[in-house]
């Protein structure tokens, strides 16, 4: 094989996983400068939204179909280390609340939507293993309230 070939090509994924991280990066900041924006427009306009709702309805609206069509998934080795249960526990509360697995299956790399740990999380409130899943799912980000 060419080595030239070989070297090209790790440069391209090289710079394409570059690419991806810098765009990753820029929406990161533009998220955030969209919260800090509207945040800004609700205390000059006293929370009167008329004028923006309809573009963040459309956002909403945009954002929701990008997460269905991609949701986020977590490996069952994830969730049993967060919420300390082991595999068969896990998929048998998974199984109990709907969610499409096979109880008796050992992988743990198999994954599990954000939805199905939703239902579950739903099922085990105030449980501990809820109360772990629950602190999982909402991860070091900032929870913003709006009064």
């Amino acid at each position: 094989m060419d080595p030239k070939a070989i070297n090209t090509g790790d440069e391209e994924e090289i710079q394409h996983q570059e690419a991806v991280r810098v765009l990753a990066e820029k929406i990161h900041h533009q998220t955030e400068q969209v919260m800090t924006n509207v945040e800004e427009y609700i205390q000059l306009n006293n929370a009167d939204l008329k004028l923006v709702i309809y573009d963040l309805k459309r956002l909403d609206n945009f954002l929701g179909n990008v997460i269905e069509a991609h949701p986020i998934t977590y490996t069952l080795s994830e969730v049993m280390e967060q919420v300390q249960l082991d595999e068969p526990t896990l998929r048998k509360l998974l199984v109990g609340v709907g969610v499409d697995l096979d109880k008796t299956a050992r992988d743990p790399d198999e994954p599990v939507t954000e939805k199905d740990l939703i239902a579950l999380l739903a099922d085990r409130a105030g449980s501990k293993e809820g109360d772990l899943l629950a602190d999982f799912l909402r991860g070091d980000s900032p929870k913003i309230v709006w009064g």
